[in-house]
């Protein structure tokens, strides 16, 4: 399938590792110009030479911004930059660190203004700052947001307590910016394998006694499928939600998650 992507302008936070590379990957390798962003310089090189390495891309199709996400001032000056190199933006990816995983109980209330700011608000900051080119001929906003969300496991605090907002802003910008030819969706993960689910394995097994052999084996019997998924597959999810191929797509909720989610209603 053509996904219509070539040439398109695409910003991805959070892609020097993990989940946001995997996408942003895709994207290249679909024939965008994209922006990666993060708060390391060396993360982004090593990114950036990864995805010209494993997508044969031209050299200037590939953005780094270097960027905190706890910082609003650097997104919205780093989004400025990216739709200034590349003349425009057709496409943004929010996404945010793994907030830490404690309990209910060993969560500080300081950590939870933390988590507001570093997961919402964060996503909050980048949508505002990408909808007027967005608006400018039409675009996506693609939200990566665990699909544990929907249903909260434990040792995840402030994950559960701010990911369900990124549900409900992709929601109101999906009724509020359809008239602009503004889509908005949210991608779902879990048990896709990646730099942030390995230490959670490596977190739990120390947590509960166990090997990280034995967590993994607890993961994937958690799944209908019989393995965990890759960034690269979820990567393709994302290309796809985001591109002119789902042009009627909106408002909606994409699970990767081998199957996780069929539990729920």
């Amino acid at each position: 399938m053509e996904l219509g992507l070539s040439g398109a302008s695409v910003f991805v936070a959070a892609a020097s590792k993990g989940l946001g590379l995997g996408a942003a990957t895709q994207f290249a390798a679909e024939g965008a110009n994209v922006a990666i962003a993060s708060r390391s310089a060396d993360n982004l090189a090593a990114a950036r030479e990864s995805i010209l390495e494993e997508t044969g891309c031209d050299d200037d199709a590939v953005f780094t911004v270097e960027m905190d996400l706890a910082d609003a001032d650097a997104i919205e000056s780093g989004i400025a930059a990216a739709i200034e190199a590349f003349g425009g933006l057709d496409v943004l990816v929010t996404n945010h660190g793994g907030p830490n995983n404690a309990s209910f109980e060993d969560t500080p209330l300081e950590a939870f203004d933390g988590g507001y700011n570093d997961v919402l608000r964060s996503t909050v900051v980048q949508c505002k700052a990408a909808l007027p080119a967005l608006r400018d001929g039409g675009g996506a906003v693609t939200h990566l947001v665990a699909a544990s969300a929907a249903e909260p496991t434990a040792h995840g605090t402030l994950g559960n307590v701010f990911r369900p907002g990124i549900y409900g802003l992709s929601k109101t910008l999906a009724n509020e910016e359809g008239k602009n030819g503004v889509r908005s969706n949210c991608v779902a993960p879990r048990g896709v394998l990646s730099d942030r689910i390995e230490s959670k394995i490596a977190a739990r097994a120390e947590r509960e006694g166990l090997t990280e052999a034995e967590v993994r084996e607890l993961r994937v019997a958690e799944l209908p499928l019989p393995e965990m998924g890759t960034t690269e597959e979820f990567g393709k999810a994302v290309a796809f939600v985001s591109s002119p191929a789902a042009s009627y797509v909106t408002g909606s909720v994409l699970p990767v998650d081998g199957g996780w989610s069929s539990r729920l209603l």
